[in-house]
């Protein structure tokens, strides 16, 4: 009998522990089914598996997870990404023979005089824009809400890439002119790279006009074949460091319930940030190696005898970007091409947002390398927005365009938005672009047109 009740008791106790088990299984499920629904804006059983958002998030910043550099030397643009990457053939989307993530090839011709091209100039921030309007036609449905657009075929060309900084829009839009490439409208969205990119550069004395000293260096290096062994060591160590990360992304995407994507989405998050804690590593033994900083291979690119001083560095800074600005302006206005130019709203410039504490836990990390170039650099750009409009730039700082959402917008410790974010940027930018065809309407100023061949 006493057998009997002492068996009873055992039965009992596992069948609590089992029920409490289930009830935090379904506790912690039914969480990380609401966390993916508020940052992705859909149901995760629903999901397209072959996209999740962090795999997503590291392609379209750039990083690279074979074994080979997908980036590749330009001797205009500084650097283009490898032909045929980043596939995605639903959409037909793979990096073109420019180098530029897009269905179609350059220059683009027009097939019907129906057709409305707008070029897309600037960064990651830029290319995930463009990007959204293959996917789901994000920019050019807001525009077909207005009647101006309603009756275009809108055609969305991408010119941009991650770090991208000016002068490359200039001088990619200078060269695509040149080659003959139709324009009816050019969006340039710009600014953190500007800052926080060129920040880098100055630190480790790459000339701050020169390409994002994150994304040259290391081809330059390659391609110079002056890597020191402890570099090479470090270029063993992030290659490990992607191994991980792929073989963690594989188990991600095998993933049947959300609580196990949560978790797993927490594990690449943090390997990709062991990640690129490396490749500042990598870039700071290169730096020690060099003995003679006169030393040159088949690659040049000039590099400043000492590092700029806060005041001088962000002062050339904003300098170039403002001249940059002015001259894409000029050469566009006098094709009586419409130029507008957009700051993009940065989660390390202070706005009046309130930051969810689920989104601020990580996307503000207090050792990130771009903090300082945005809290230092910002202020400065958008001190020079007026005088940009009275030189006839159709300029506008989104800096606080995120200010009165209480929802999840960044994806990322950098700059990129999610769905949400995205989405209230294409209102901003499509708002903005109606604005000032109706006014040049209104006043009689062509916008529109471009010249006639």
């Amino acid at each position: 009998m006493k057998d009997s009740t002492a068996i009873n008791k055992g039965k009992n106790f596992f069948s609590v522990i089992a029920i409490n088990f289930t009830i935090i299984f379904i506790c912690l499920e039914s969480l990380s089914l609401a966390f993916y629904f508020l940052t992705q804006n859909q149901l995760f059983y629903t999901r397209n598996k072959t996209k999740e958002p962090v795999v997503e998030d590291i392609q379209r910043i750039g990083i690279r997870l074979d074994d080979s550099t997908i980036e590749r030397l330009h001797p205009f643009f500084g650097y283009v990404i490898k032909q045929g990457a980043f596939s995605n053939k639903k959409y037909n989307l793979k990096v073109n023979k420019s180098g530029f993530y897009t269905p179609l090839q350059y220059p683009f011709a027009k097939t019907s005089k129906n057709q409305f091209i707008i070029g897309i100039f600037g960064g990651s921030v830029a290319n995930n824009l463009a990007v959204d309007e293959y996917e789901s036609t994000m920019l050019s449905r807001k525009l077909k809400t207005y009647p101006e657009f309603a009756n275009k075929e809108i055609i969305v060309l991408n010119f941009a890439n991650g770090g991208y900084k000016q002068p490359q829009q200039l001088l990619i839009l200078n060269y695509f002119l040149a080659v003959g490439q139709e324009f009816d409208m050019v969006v340039n969205i710009d600014g953190f790279n500007e800052v926080a990119l060129s920040n880098l550069n100055n630190k480790s004395q790459l000339d701050l006009g020169m390409p994002s000293v994150q994304h040259v260096q290391a081809l330059t290096d390659l391609a110079n074949d002056n890597l020191s062994p402890e570099a090479m060591a470090a270029i063993v160590k992030i290659n490990e460091n992607k191994k991980e990360l792929r073989t963690t992304i594989a188990q991600l995407q095998n993933c049947r319930l959300a609580l196990c994507n949560a978790v797993i989405s927490i594990q690449v998050r943090l390997l990709l940030k062991d990640y690129q804690q490396e490749i500042l590593k990598y870039d700071k033994q290169v730096k020690e190696s060099k003995s003679d900083p006169k030393n040159s291979g088949t690659v040049y690119i000039p590099k400043s005898d000492t590092v700029l001083d806060d005041t001088d560095a962000f002062s050339k800074m904003v300098s170039m970007w403002y001249d940059s600005s002015i001259m894409m302006n000029q050469i566009l206005s006098s094709r009586r091409i419409p130029y507008f130019h957009f700051i993009q709203p940065n989660q390390y410039y202070q706005t009046k947002r309130i930051f969810p504490q689920k989104e601020k836990a990580f996307a503000i990390s207090k050792d990130s390398p771009y903090m300082e170039g945005v809290t230092k650099g910002y202020p400065l750009l958008l001190s020079k927005v007026d005088d940009l409009q009275k030189a006839g730039v159709n300029v506008f700082s989104g800096v606080n365009i995120l200010d009165n959402t209480k929802e999840i917008v960044y994806k990322d410790a950098c700059c990129h938005y999610n769905l949400v974010g995205q989405e209230l940027f294409a209102n901003y930018i499509s708002s903005s672009i109606i604005k000032v065809v109706r006014n040049a309407a209104a006043t009689s100023t062509p916008v529109k047109e471009s010249p006639k061949k």
